[in-house]
């Protein structure tokens, strides 16, 4: 009995040291519980200061709301509500740190709206002023006040996310007026933003008419607070260029400001109109310098359509053009990565950046395009006029023949094949080399080698109809080729052709079963 009764203390200890991790652990867990739950004494308070929040009375709300989250620093909303508080005064530093919390605590609310009670009584012409609003933001990018009024509005709508980027593009973008004091004369003291302000109406006194200078006095105007005088600079712009895009999303922006949402969206609606007709007329420009050659003019067009619009397929589509005309294979190819990365599902971009890499030999690059692209539309009579051509350039003939057949079965497809014959490969000192085989045929001119070599060069040059005008010739020399007939069929293919390219590619079969027999 002597050994169980020595160990009663110590199992009475192992009891204690349990209960009272116990308790520990319970106490630990009362008090993260504690961090994020309010209790019945402090509820009523946040209730009061979240009322206040709700009915704009922020002066009253954010001490109470500040004093809770002190309390409860792991308590999601009242971190979200003292946040939108500090938004209302427009104390963004502390804005952006309230939300940052909210987002450490819920990730979830990155990408979902926060269930403000506010935001069910948001008039919708917020929603539709945000949506248009962060379309042309990009036009006035730099100006902070603006990432300021889509901040505000994405609070609104409960994007507290969204608004924390807008807000961090605010503070790094601060102007930083207010720092310095000037001194005025002998005893006028003015602040910084003043001083600026003074300095714009100097310039504006010795040049009315200077655009530049209106709108850095309307932002200025703004960080100032007199809203009300941005609009009237911004006006006065706009009556000296009424055509220029930014100055009606700057106007935009300052009537937002003020809450006026309705002529804000009037002069969002007349800043669209303009970007498209700008982007037509660059487009227009683009498509007419490709026309006449010029291919260098139409790069710049097609670039400033991009800019114009930064997601447009038919910006990307013109650049990646004017590169492959202009022989720049590198840039045509980026390009065309670009489009595929922004519309993964744009066959018609793997079918041009397969040619590009049948132009620059790298066939098995254009053979896995091929394969992904046919399973998304296995009907595409591009992607199947580019499968053919690979077939035969590896000696597959029958394969490249029941494709050809395919394309013309295709009800209504086959005229939508398109010539790629205008692309350029990449052969140093083509036009020397075209030089010298010109001077063999004057020597030679029943060469059929040499025919064979100028149909090649000129396929790589981007000169398709000439190409096959040497391969022909070809033919006429040495009618029993195989392996002419099927570089004649390739051209044909190129060219969009099938018909003819099938009748090749049949001729050359034919001999090879000659050959066979």
């Amino acid at each position: 009995m002597v050994p169980i009764l020595k160990s009663i203390p110590f199992l009475s200890l192992i009891a204690l040291v349990i209960q009272g991790l116990f308790f520990s652990l319970h106490a630990s867990e009362e008090l993260s519980k504690k961090k994020s739950s309010l209790d019945i004494w402090e509820r009523p308070r946040y209730e009061q200061a979240r009322q206040y929040a709700k009915k704009g009375l922020i002066d009253l709300a954010i001490p109470g709301l500040k004093k809770i989250a002190g309390l409860y620093p792991d308590n999601v909303e009242v971190h979200a509500y003292l946040g939108w508080a500090y938004s209302q005064k427009g104390l963004i530093p502390d804005t952006v740190e309230e939300f940052q919390k909210v987002l450490q605590l819920n990730p979830d609310l990155q990408r979902e709206p926060f269930d403000y009670p506010m935001v069910k009584d948001v008039p919708a012409v917020v929603k539709e002023f945000a949506e248009n609003f962060e379309d042309l933001i990009g036009w006035i990018d730099r100006f902070s006040g603006a990432h300021a009024v889509l901040g505000s509005c994405y609070v609104q709508l409960g994007r507290l996310g969204d608004a924390l980027n807008e807000y961090k593009k605010v503070l790094n973008l601060e102007y930083g007026y207010g720092k310095r004091d000037f001194i005025a004369g002998e005893k006028e003291t003015i602040s910084e933003i003043d001083q600026a302000i003074n300095e714009y109406e100097e310039v504006l006194r010795l040049k009315p008419d200077y655009v530049e200078a209106y709108i850095k006095l309307a932002c200025a105007h703004t960080e100032k607070g007199m809203v009300d005088l941005s609009i009237a600079d911004m006006k006065k712009a706009i009556s000296i260029e009424p055509d220029r895009l930014e100055l009606r999303v700057y106007l935009g922006c300052f009537y937002a400001r003020e809450g006026m949402f309705g002529e804000a969206l009037t002069e969002l609606r007349v800043a669209k109109k303009t970007r498209d007709c700008i982007f037509e007329k660059l487009i227009t420009e683009g498509e007419r310098c490709i026309h006449d050659g010029v291919f260098d003019k139409a790069i710049t067009a097609a670039r400033d359509a991009i800019r114009v619009y930064p997601r447009s397929k038919k910006g990307y589509w013109l650049l990646a053009t004017a590169y492959g005309k202009n022989g720049e294979t590198d840039k045509a190819t980026e390009i065309c990565r670009e489009i595929i990365s922004l519309y993964p599902d744009d066959v018609h971009a793997y079918v041009f950046l397969g040619w590009i890499y049948v132009q620059c030999d790298l066939i098995e690059e254009a053979k896995d395009l091929v394969e992904w692209a046919i399973r998304r539309e296995p009907e595409n009579a591009e992607i199947r006029t580019l499968m053919a051509f690979l077939y035969a350039s590896q000696d597959l003939l029958n394969e490249a023949i029941s494709v050809c057949n395919m394309i013309i079965e295709f009800p209504g497809k086959n005229d939508m094949v398109k010539n790629y014959g205008w692309m350029k490969g990449r052969v140093p000192s083509i036009e020397q080399k075209l030089r010298e085989v010109a001077d063999s045929l004057e020597i030679k001119s029943d060469y059929t080698d040499v025919y064979i070599c100028l149909g090649w060069l000129h396929a790589k040059n981007g000169e398709c109809e000439k190409a096959i005008a040497a391969l022909k010739k070809a033919v006429e020399l040495t009618p029993g080729s195989y392996n002419i007939h099927r570089y004649l069929g390739n051209l044909y293919v190129q060219n969009g052709k099938i018909k003819e390219a099938l009748d090749e590619y049949n001729k050359a079969l034919n001999i090879l079963s000659g050959v066979a027999l």
